[in-house]
């Protein structure tokens, strides 16, 4: 089953996340979904290879402190604290709510040392939820304990969390940046879903051409460039399933198909 935007049926959407916006019973259908996803070390999204995301263009941050983690914490528990909806009018449409713990997390150092310098990592900071709105989700999986700093799929699993990776593009200072963003789906509707963490990782296209940068063709498009996301995933391998490569199980559709069983 194929998931198309309402308004333009030309244009596959990558995903249908957060079980609780689509099920009848929500707590029985988190459950479903996070046993597939245990046992299949990660559920990946269809159609991958057929879609894009846009491409932000994110300006360089104007803190200006000698303390611009101090600074930019201050920034963003006075602008970043509220609830947001993504994806606004599509099919993929959630909220999320972002806190003061939240924001702790994101210039904690095991956030800021995985993207490619400080200096991106507080110009995405900036402009988070712009980003999560132009981004597609990719994966859902489980969330496994962490044992000696280490989390694997030999390890048991907190059973009120799914965690769902989003990626999104911007261009900063002339250069091509991949943001994978972690956000959490809570098994108690109490809760909000919760962007847990991102990181800010430079990459080489391997298509320059246009065959990878596109005029705007995507339901969250602000009339801005396009990218396939298949340019952006290139050998990048499942969270907890080594050696599998995300587009290469994209392809495959019997994870999804259970899924979407429930319609």
């Amino acid at each position: 089953m194929k998931n198309y935007h309402p308004t333009n049926p030309n244009t596959l959407l990558g995903s249908e996340p957060f079980v609780s916006y689509y099920a009848r019973n929500p707590q029985k259908e988190f459950d479903r979904i996070q046993k597939l996803a245990e046992e299949t070390k990660g559920i990946v999204m269809p159609y991958l290879n057929d879609s894009y995301v846009e491409i932000l263009q994110v300006e360089q941050h104007d803190f200006k402190s000698d303390k611009p983690l101090v600074e930019s914490q201050l920034w963003a528990e006075n602008n970043l604290i509220r609830t947001y909806t993504s994806h606004k009018g599509t099919l993929n449409e959630f909220s999320y709510s972002i806190s003061k713990k939240s924001i702790k997390k994101y210039l904690d150092p095991s956030a800021t040392n995985k993207s490619d310098s400080i200096n991106v990592h507080l110009s995405v900071l900036k402009v988070l939820p712009k980003i999560i709105n132009a981004s597609i989700e990719v994966e859902i999986h489980a969330d496994y304990t962490k044992i000696n700093g280490v989390r694997s799929v030999v390890n048991s699993i907190n059973e009120n969390i799914l965690i769902h990776r989003f990626y999104g593009v911007i261009l900063f200072l002339h250069k091509v940046y991949r943001i994978k963003t972690t956000i959490y789906e809570y098994r108690n509707l109490e809760f909000p879903n919760k962007p847990y963490s991102f990181e800010v990782i430079k990459i080489e296209l391997l298509d320059e051409s246009n065959s990878s940068i596109m005029a705007p063709n995507h339901p969250n498009s602000q009339r801005g460039l396009i990218i396939r996301v298949a340019n952006i995933l290139q050998n990048v391998e499942k969270s907890y399933d080594k050696g599998k490569l995300l587009l290469e199980e994209s392809k495959k559709s019997d994870a999804w198909d259970a899924i979407f069983r429930r319609f």
